[in-house]
């Protein structure tokens, strides 16, 4: 667990160094022709008042054990945001967040919540994305997430690789650029859990673009703001969405989907309405279930 959480640490040191120039962190200049795109080692080193051989060794990986104060001082010389503070010391081993065992999926409380939530759509997921439980206006809110094989359900390998899913975002985009960030600053909370590297490894196979976000390392908590969905059922929505972490189940986190103005309100209670009348599954899931075979 050590090598994995040193390796994740060196990475993502790299990344963030890759970022800033010389004029970010006021040294002037750089010190002549650089053949770095970012701050050098030795730059960081002194930012922070480490050594730069102990720096080095950091960034490559090797156990060697860093202090708070001593990842205190290198955020401050990287000009980390408070998500990316808070990741670097979760990669530094400074905080214990191991993900504990999560719910099931037939944990009868946390369903009468969930559909208690209705017509607002409202998922369980896990820190990797997957759904361990929602309500019927989140599994219709685009299209039938059950019509899909359920090892193609988690909602980050959906919005990278489904069409519906991908065409279902209006700030496709963005929507995948903030996404990226939140699964990896949950990464950072429990990155020695064995499902990581096989939907890593998954996701990066898929898609470039999830390659692309991923290898920038951005790191975000997620701030509110207003998501634009198209879905296939009921129209375009305008939404905000609340997480809530679980007190039982630290790692787990419920995430409701609000209505932003009067029509998206009205349109998840059409929803809703055709969901309780059966009439909402139709020529959809017919197609998808063409495109998965």
């Amino acid at each position: 667990m050590a090598d994995v959480r040193s390796r994740e640490l060196g990475a993502y040191l790299r990344a963030r160094r890759d970022r800033l120039s010389p004029a970010d962190v006021g040294l002037a200049g750089g010190g002549g022709r650089r053949r770095v795109k970012g701050l050098r080692r030795e730059e960081v080193a002194v930012l922070a008042n480490v050594g730069s051989t102990w720096y080095t060794w950091l960034e490559q990986g090797r156990d060697v054990r860093p202090s708070a104060e001593v990842l205190a001082a290198i955020a401050d010389a990287l000009l980390l945001s408070e998500d990316e503070r808070r990741h670097l010391f979760l990669l530094g081993g400074q905080t214990e967040a191991e993900e504990p065992g999560g719910p099931g999926a037939d944990d009868g409380p946390l369903r009468v919540l969930l559909d208690s939530l209705s017509p607002h759509p409202a998922v369980m997921i896990d820190p990797r994305f997957e759904p361990l439980a929602y309500n019927a206006a989140f599994r219709f809110m685009i299209n039938d997430i059950e019509a899909l094989p359920e090892t193609d359900r988690n909602w980050a390998y959906l919005h990278f690789t489904h069409p519906d899913w991908i065409e279902g975002q209006a700030d496709h985009a963005q929507e995948c650029a903030v996404l990226v960030a939140k699964l990896r600053a949950y990464h950072g909370e429990s990155l020695t859990h064995p499902a990581w590297p096989p939907l890593l490894r998954r996701l990066r196979a898929e898609s470039p673009l999830f390659a692309g976000l991923w290898d920038q390392a951005d790191v975000s908590s997620g701030a509110r703001r207003v998501k634009r969905i198209r879905s296939l059922h009921v129209g375009n929505l305008s939404l905000r969405t609340v997480t809530l972490r679980l007190q039982e189940h630290p790692g787990t986190r419920v995430v409701v989907y609000q209505p932003e103005d009067r029509t998206t309100r009205e349109r998840l209670e059409e929803l809703a309405s055709r969901i309780a009348r059966g009439t909402v599954d139709g020529p959809a899931r017919v197609r998808h279930l063409r495109s998965a075979t």
